[in-house]
């Protein structure tokens, strides 16, 4: 169990691929204060650029931002995560928890991911559907080509929704079309973002038309 107080005491650690002309991206929890090493890493299959011209040539050790750390503690709330650490402002968090790794990986997709644009992806949605507002944080669902894909909702700004991906993504079946994961990063407008429960045909919402 590791224990929060204050700021996550976590590091991404950034390393080059030669081959493929990028960084993988992991989380890192550090060690003591006299030991060069890490007590954990977590590889999260995200790919940064290479291009990015902050990075050094083999590795480069960040910080969390803030905007890292409210991410992760609002993704761990919704998915009620994390026990109280016995003192106040404390979070006791079990790293090796799937849920736990699924919640880094979003967070680590939000702020390295590569930021799709809908393109051919998403079918049009303005004005047949009942309006979501976004929130980071928040779950929505994308209207596809190969219909709808839960998503969270990882920045909210005035004209765009940036979204991680739930679920695998099909190509469209035009030339040159793009397949995408899950924990890739698509960025749409505000009337893309559906309620969480149109990905979910059971639950989908009675006042929803379908087409």
């Amino acid at each position: 169990m590791t224990e929060i107080r204050g700021e996550a005491p976590f590091l991404w650690r950034l390393s080059a691929r030669e081959e493929e002309g990028s960084y993988s991206v992991a989380m890192v929890v550090p060690g003591p204060d006299d030991s060069k090493g890490f007590d954990l890493m977590i590889e999260t299959g995200i790919l940064r650029l290479a291009g990015d011209p902050e990075l050094s040539e083999n590795e480069e050790i960040l910080e969390w931002n803030q905007d890292d750390f409210d991410l992760f503690l609002r993704l761990l709330n919704q998915r009620k995560l994390g026990l109280g650490g016995g003192k106040p402002d404390t979070l006791r968090l079990d790293l090796t928890d799937p849920e736990v790794i699924d919640v880094i990986h979003i967070v680590a997709a939000a702020g390295f991911g590569f930021p799709w644009p809908p393109g051919s992806v998403l079918k049009e949605s303005a004005g047949e559907f009942p309006r979501h507002k976004a929130e980071i944080g928040g779950l929505a669902s994308l209207n596809t080509i190969h219909g709808f894909k839960p998503c969270v909702v990882v920045d909210v700004a005035e004209e765009e929704v940036a979204c991680v991906l739930l679920d695998n993504l099909e190509a469209s079946g035009g030339e040159g079309g793009e397949a995408l994961n899950r924990n890739d990063l698509l960025v749409v407008g505000h009337t893309d973002v559906l309620h969480p429960a149109f990905a979910q045909p059971s639950a989908r919402p009675a006042s929803a038309v379908v087409h």
